[in-house]
């Protein structure tokens, strides 16, 4: 029951665009993502774990 509760009957519905508008749609918090994400951490994390040598810009 616990999964259809949460994905397929009207609560989850509910709960879905509940916690879609809840965080002022996807367009904020895409905007607030980005201004507090560390990307240059991710990026360099990613690089780091794949083995990739990125020489620095001057």
């Amino acid at each position: 029951h616990a999964i259809r509760d949460v994905t397929a009957d009207a609560y989850g519905g509910w709960r879905f665009v509940t916690n879609l508008q809840a965080g002022g749609g996807l367009y904020a918090q895409r905007i607030v993502t980005r201004r507090h994400y560390d990307l240059e951490g991710a990026k360099a994390a990613a690089l780091h774990s794949a083995h990739i040598e990125v020489e620095a810009a001057e």
